[in-house]
């Protein structure tokens, strides 16, 4: 009796620790006291496990907010390295022979060596996947290292990294040497969004490797993404860099190794092996005012929520390599992206269009490209896997723009049915007068009597304004319901949008066929597609302004 208690006691014990499969004694944060030393591991240059010393100053928190264990460190590691850096977060920390945790969260200590560490038992929940518990202290930042960033383009994506809680810097990044060393406690490990010709990722430190090839590393969240499919990486350490807020370490991020699946309060946590689902983006930029291509090709997590702001990050940087230069112009912008949805089946969201500022041209011409990629991401009707997206824009210095003067119909009858001709002058930027026709036919089901129609650049928006003035002093609704209630009716009214360098043709609100609706407002809705009431007509320039004439409809 007394042998099977102790066998079940043994088969529970394992079940409830991870650690005793890889073999590590742990302290339960219950046995720490002030006054207790020992040493923490960590990478400062190569891949060199080195260790330093460390003190225990105390153990603050409760049950319900999560303990975590304040400690000074100390050694010639510590000295060399320039205090507690950053990179170091998930560094195991032994007392007695034992994992108590992982160095992971800091405040603005004036003296660097002071930190606080994650309980390796918190540590151990993210097995088993539970709900992030919060958290009073600050992680020690986890600055994400953008390899193969111009300068402006690392400026930028801190901005759309910015809601994420994240910061890019341009230390480190990619680099072709890696560590050929497995992974183990103290080892450098990376974690990154982002591989191929750029790379986006930070570095942090494992604290623990089981046997099956899972690990628990940073100590602190990544992201606090909770379920997430991030890229886990080799890491090779260059040096320790001391600063005035914070040291950090730099180094490369290697080889994919496996993927890290859960990032909450108390670290991440991954296996070793496959990697994660990725999509495939390439980019190729074209300068035409100076004869030079850049193309980037990469690789970035398959995330709904950080999948578009990449994109726009991907786009701006690889224009703002090829242009050197900060300024406006024209560019000429299309993209393709291939996707499947687990009910509408094969999609494909393609679009052109044409851009002029007069400055700052780089960050206008990803707008289209961000608000498909979050359509396809987080639309409310279905899954949609994206199997690749690829970018093309052509960049000039010169203003392709044109401005409408004045619109003329030829026919001064027409009956409902019939093709009419309108003669649109035009004037370029800088140049002389020039006079564009366009046909439109009139709607077979169109009354008799006098028919407005509206004449306009696809990049005006001055008729939205006529239209909404008349709206109120009319009261006709502003805006109607929108009708798309499937994705496919989301993803036509992007490929079917208005294009900038479009010259339309529109009947004025209320005065066309029957059941003719208008809306109002931005986006790739702002009316809607396939109706005989608006008619397009392509250029190849920027078409500006707005007019109107008048048709007389007869039988």
């Amino acid at each position: 009796m007394k042998k099977q208690i102790f066998i079940l006691s043994l088969v529970i014990w394992c079940l409830s620790s991870a650690l005793v499969c890889a073999n590590v004694p742990l302290m339960p944060v219950e046995d720490i006291v002030p006054g207790m030393r020992g040493i923490a591991k960590t990478v400062i240059e190569g891949d060199t496990i080195e260790e330093f010393n460390i003190e225990v100053l105390g153990v603050i928190g409760n049950d319900a907010m999560g303990h975590n264990i304040l400690i000074k460190a100390s050694g010639d590691v510590i000295d060399r390295s320039g205090g507690i850096a950053q990179g170091m977060s998930g560094s195991p920390v032994y007392i007695n022979g034992r994992l108590a945790g992982a160095v992971a969260f800091g405040k603005a200590f004036t003296d660097p060596k002071y930190c606080f560490l994650t309980p390796i038992g918190r540590m151990l929940d993210l097995l088993n996947e539970p709900a992030p518990r919060p958290s009073e202290f600050l992680p020690k930042n986890t600055p994400l290292m953008a390899g193969g960033f111009t300068e402006s383009g690392v400026r930028y994506l801190s901005e759309k990294l910015e809601p994420f809680g994240l910061k890019a810097t341009s230390v480190g990044g990619s680099g072709s040497f890696s560590s050929t060393q497995p992974l183990q406690p103290g080892s450098a490990v990376g974690v990154s969004l982002m591989r191929g010709d750029i790379q986006l990722g930070a570095l942090g430190t494992v604290t623990w490797v089981g046997d099956d090839g899972e690990i628990l590393a940073f100590g602190h969240p990544f992201m606090q993404r909770g379920d997430s499919c991030y890229f886990m990486n080799k890491a090779w350490i260059l040096a320790s860099l001391p600063n005035l807020e914070s040291a950090y370490k730099v180094g490369n991020i290697g080889e994919t190794i496996g993927t890290i699946t859960q990032d909450r309060s108390a670290g991440i946590a991954g296996k070793i092996g496959q990697g994660p689902p990725v999509v495939p983006v390439y980019v190729s930029v074209t300068d035409g005012a100076r004869g030079i291509n850049n193309s980037s090709r990469v690789e970035v997590i398959d995330d709904e929520v950080l999948l578009p702001a990449m994109l726009d990050a991907v786009a701006y940087n690889t224009v703002a390599k090829t242009m050197d230069r900060e300024g406006g112009g024209t560019a000429r912008f299309s993209f393709r992206i291939d996707g499947r949805g687990n009910i509408s089946g094969p999609i494909n969201v393609q679009r052109e269009n044409m851009y002029y500022a007069a400055a700052g041209i780089g960050k206008l011409i990803n707008q289209e490209l961000v608000e498909a990629g979050t359509i396809l991401t987080q639309n409310q009707f279905e899954k949609v896997d994206i199997y690749g997206v690829n970018i093309n824009i052509v960049l000039d210095d010169k203003a392709e723009v044109a401005e409408i003067i004045s619109a003329s119909v030829r026919e001064k009858e027409a009956a409902p049915g019939d093709t009419v001709h309108i003669d649109v002058q035009l004037q370029p930027y800088r140049a002389p007068k020039v006079t564009k026709t366009v046909l439109f036919k009139i709607p077979k089901e169109q009354r008799e009597g006098k028919l407005p129609l509206t004449v306009r650049g696809g990049s005006s928006l001055a008729w939205i304004q006529n239209l909404l003035r008349k709206q109120r002093e009319e009261g006709v609704p502003a805006q109607q319901k929108d009708n798309r209630k499937t994705l496919n009716d989301f993803i036509k009214s992007i490929n079917e949008a208005d294009q900038n360098n479009d010259l339309i043709v529109d009947i004025a609100a209320g005065q066309g066929a029957p059941n003719a609706v208008m809306q109002s407002g931005g986006g790739f809705a702002s009316m809607l597609e396939g109706s005989p009431m608006k008619q397009k007509t392509t250029m190849n320039f920027i078409v500006d302004g707005t007019t109107d004439i008048v048709i007389d409809v007869v039988k």
